[in-house]
């Protein structure tokens, strides 16, 4: 059983997570359906000031150790969690539409400007297949000569005989069946890494309408809470989605969706002369791909609501014909 004075033969990093696992538990209660997450009131504490004040202040969810989110959605709350104590979250899944539920649209005018615009007729869905190539002959197998005859042992003299190779002892063998134990560690962390890493779509049948709102929807929670470092993690995340992204003709709405949610004043504030990182972020892909998106009826109906979206768009657009 450990004392408290064997803390210190842990070593700093150790103790820190001891004072971790050893903090009280603190519920937090999440979403419309009212989800209950507990979990150790020290590691969420540590993430922002704001949260830290939430539960070892003076307020009545400290004293109670419960917390209420009902704006929060319970995937955005656990991938929080996942961030607080792995340092990293799951990208969110995208959604497999059958071809037979995507719409006829007609494909735009080729168009080279934007790193992630497609140019060829995405209308249709199913590529033909690539025809083979004619087979190359093999090339021919040369004629192996006989193999040499193996020298004759050397003449060691009269009535001598060659040494033999000592035999290793059964415990410097034991002692190599220790070294050579293999364990795959690669394995788990391509795994764990692959749950992590930003995944590029691959055909119009992909919605990535939850991926772009997951990711968006992180950096609004750690914009409210103050975790600089969540927020750095997801607009990175989001950058890398949108640069690597193939906008089909019938993926344009999956972008409306992130615009109209990322330009909603409920959860990005409306400023006069700026924009917050997130809407910096959208509104540059958008100039960039308003050629493709200009073909998109909920777009242009977007666009003809107004407000703040309109006037960022119009002075970034600007900024290509200066």
């Amino acid at each position: 059983m450990w004392s408290e004075s064997s803390t210190s033969s842990r070593g700093p990093k150790l103790s820190l997570w001891t004072s971790v696992f050893r903090s009280k538990q603190f519920v937090f209660v999440v979403g419309e359906n009212q989800a209950a997450f507990t979990v150790h009131a020290a590691i969420i504490a540590k993430q922002s000031k704001a949260l830290d004040v939430l539960i070892n202040g003076s307020m009545g969810e400290a004293s109670d150790g419960k917390a209420i989110f009902e704006d929060v959605e319970e995937d955005t709350f656990i991938r929080f969690c996942q961030f607080a104590y792995a340092g990293d979250y799951t990208t969110p899944d995208f959604t497999h539409i059958p071809i037979t539920e995507l719409p006829d649209i007609s494909p735009p005018a080729a168009i080279s400007y934007g790193a992630s615009t497609t140019d060829r007729d995405d209308s249709r869905f199913i590529e033909p297949e690539p025809v083979p190539d004619a087979p190359v002959p093999a090339a021919p197998v040369p004629v192996q000569d006989d193999p040499e005859p193996e020298p004759a042992p050397a003449d060691f003299g009269w009535g001598s005989t060659p040494k033999k190779a000592k035999k290793p002892s059964k415990r410097s063998l034991l002692r190599q069946s220790l070294h050579d134990q293999l364990y795959d560690t690669e394995t788990i962390r391509t795994i764990l890494a692959g749950r992590c890493e930003v995944r590029q779509n691959s055909a119009p049948t992909e919605d990535y309408t939850t991926v772009f709102l997951g990711h968006a929807q992180l950096y609004v929670f750690a914009e409210k809470w103050g975790i600089k470092s969540l927020k750095t993690l997801a607009l990175f995340k989001l950058h890398k989605t949108l640069t690597t992204f193939t906008l089909y003709a019938a993926r344009r709405p999956d972008i409306v969706e992130l615009l109209r949610y990322t330009f909603s004043n409920n959860h990005t504030p409306d400023l006069v002369d700026a924009m917050d990182d997130l809407r910096s972020l959208v509104m540059l892909y958008t100039a960039c791909e308003v050629e493709n998106l200009i073909h998109c009826p909920d777009f242009l109906s977007l666009i003809g609501e107004g407000g703040q979206l309109a006037q960022n768009l119009v002075q970034v657009l600007l900024k290509r014909i200066r």
